[in-house]
């Protein structure tokens, strides 16, 4: 991960709470996809309309840079207006339902470390490394904090449903972050059951062609197959799962 003070860093503000924060939501930050990331961390620094800034505390650039645009212990203004039992979730060690169904009340920006990638959330491509590294600084604050990604790692559509930001499926996020953590007390206490890796499925290569290099985008019995033999959701689809299976797959075999 490429973690890289912002020109401007916000030092200090009004403060997180003490003890450090609860959970880490995942935005998206609707910038123009136009517009250089220099300009859009300034203006997140700055802050937009009345919304003073910080709004964040990291910003991903599609690249896999990641900005820290505020100190973690100053407050961002990005968890305003959501759902009280949604915290209450996170509190409790609750795994995250999904998105939320009313806007909320309240604001927890004292209490959550806000992420988001620049990305204009209107279809706007988000590349493999800028993923990867979303995974990879939630997973080492989820690793700093004692946070549990299941319970304390939320998209913003997740924390009010005037949002709908990120646009990917956070259960899977949710899952990778697990798989890049090392230090979470909070795991243990999780409050649901275990359920086994499935064993991969040997079968018989029945007659598929050669594919050619398969990639994130593939669709097609070879990728079934593939999937099969790593133990991802055998679904045909060359997704972002089944490109960390992989990589997984790799280490474990030192075939990278």
């Amino acid at each position: 991960m490429k973690l890289v003070d912002a020109p401007n860093k916000k030092t200090t503000g009004k403060s997180m709470r003490s003890g450090g924060p609860l959970g880490i939501v995942v935005h998206h930050t609707a910038s123009s996809k136009k517009s250089k990331d220099e300009n859009v961390i300034q203006m997140c620094i700055r802050g937009v309309n009345k919304v003073p800034g910080p709004l964040y505390h990291y910003l991903i650039s599609a690249d896999g840079t990641v900005w820290q645009i505020a100190g973690e212990n100053v407050k961002a203004n990005h968890a305003g207006r959501g759902n009280n039992s949604v915290l209450d979730g996170i509190i409790k060690g609750i795994p995250v339902r999904g998105k939320a169904t009313t806007p909320g009340k309240i604001s927890a920006n004292s209490s959550l470390v806000g992420v988001s990638l620049i990305n204009d959330g209107l279809g706007q491509d988000i590349p493999q490394p800028q993923y990867d590294a979303c995974v990879d600084i939630c997973a080492y604050l989820c690793d700093k904090y004692g946070i549990n990604p299941l319970s304390g790692v939320i998209g913003h559509s997740e924390w009010t449903s005037r949002k709908v930001d990120p646009t990917f499926d956070m259960h899977e996020f949710r899952a990778q972050v697990v798989s890049e953590t090392s230090n979470i007390p909070a795991v243990k206490v999780l409050k649901t059951p275990r359920v086994p890796a499935p064993k991969p499925e040997i079968v018989p290569n029945k007659g598929i062609g050669f594919p050619g290099t398969l990639r994130r985008g593939s669709r097609s019995e070879a990728v079934k197959l593939v999937q099969r033999r790593i133990g991802a959701k055998a679904d045909g689809i060359f997704g972002w799962g089944t490109k960390r299976k992989v990589k997984a797959w790799q280490r474990a075999y030192n075939q990278n």
